[in-house]
């Protein structure tokens, strides 16, 4: 007995900016983005906050499912940036939707609904919770620097959700890391402490572009295989594969690697960027509620991200 995904859910911001609107104070065009990113625009927040995001993906979730907040047995939050340090946005999820289930956030940067998929089937494999819900939110305009176009051109934000039930839906899962505290990297504030002697850097994600093309390429791949093998499957057993937005180069980069066909993979990275944890999730929600999934489709969710991890979770659909 493990999870089935059971509903799903996503918010967007309303302000949607394209490579144009970024030409007109960035050395850049829209041919230069799409090129190296496949992205031609992302949703940005403006008079949002992220919590709102959240809260709203989580109820759409709970509505497609059929269920009560009351129902909830744990809240599960991918985020590497909430509107506060604490209460965590998990916390802010469900005071807004009216829920004492247990709350917390997960960091593992863009492989953070992966993580929290496999926490929640331990958690019902352990007979400890029976309905999850799994949230994830991402303010990743808030994280760059907008001055830097190698950077802020790539991302986007967003918020989506999916509500786990107890039942035999995940086939299974495999999560990874390659310590690299550098290849990207989002300092902390350093505050004001008196007593304090460590320099503060730069507050704005930092990347090594190449590091992590040859890292995303590689562990792609090699989650895929070892999922698939875990699973008892191929990859050609796959019916959908969905990966992490990141940059359609590396996309095509492992698919082609590995021989994955590619009329099975899910996109949206044109209209979305990259948003993070919250890549896969709305990815999920957008092809659900496009009528796209069967009962019986098997389900690939790959990503990689920051520290630098990586993960992917192989789903039998169960919803018709």
């Amino acid at each position: 007995m493990s999870f089935y995904v059971a509903g799903t859910g996503s918010a967007l911001p309303e302000k949607v900016v394209s490579n144009d609107d970024l030409a007109q104070f960035l050395d850049t065009s829209d041919e230069w983005i799409v090129s190296r990113t496949g992205i031609r625009r992302r949703h940005v927040l403006t008079h949002e906050s992220l919590t709102d995001l959240a809260v709203a993906s989580a109820k759409i979730a709970l509505e497609d499912a059929g269920a009560e907040a009351s129902e909830i047995d744990l809240i599960l939050c991918a985020t590497m940036r909430a509107d506060t340090v604490t209460p965590s946005l998990a916390c802010a999820v469900g005071e807004a939707i009216g829920t004492s289930a247990p709350a917390f956030d997960i960091n593992a940067a863009c492989v953070g609904v992966l993580y929290c998929m496999e926490i929640a089937d331990s958690f019902i494999v352990s007979g400890r919770a029976k309905t999850v819900l799994v949230i994830s939110g991402e303010a990743m305009s808030k994280l760059v620097d907008w001055t830097d176009r190698s950077t802020c051109v790539l991302f986007g934000d967003g918020a989506g959700a999916m509500l786990l039930r107890a039942g035999e839906g995940r086939l299974a899962g495999e999560l990874s890391t390659r310590p690299d505290t550098h290849a990207i990297r989002m300092p902390n504030i350093e505050g004001n402490s008196p007593y304090n002697r460590i320099e503060q850097e730069k507050l704005a994600l930092q990347m090594d572009g190449g590091e992590v093309y040859k890292f995303a390429v590689n562990a792609m791949g090699r989650n895929i295989e070892e999922v698939c093998s875990m699973a008892g499957l191929t990859p050609a057993d796959i019916d959908w594969y969905l990966p992490h937005q990141a940059n359609v180069r590396i996309i095509d980069a492992s698919l082609k690697k590995f021989k994955i066909d590619k009329s099975k993979v899910l996109l949206n990275i044109a209209e979305c960027g990259n948003m993070s944890a919250t890549s896969v999730m709305v990815l999920l929600d957008e092809y659900a509620k496009k009528g796209t999934f069967h009962c019986g489709d098997k389900l690939l969710l790959v990503a990689f991200g920051g520290g630098l991890t990586s993960g992917a979770v192989i789903i039998e659909w169960k919803k018709n």
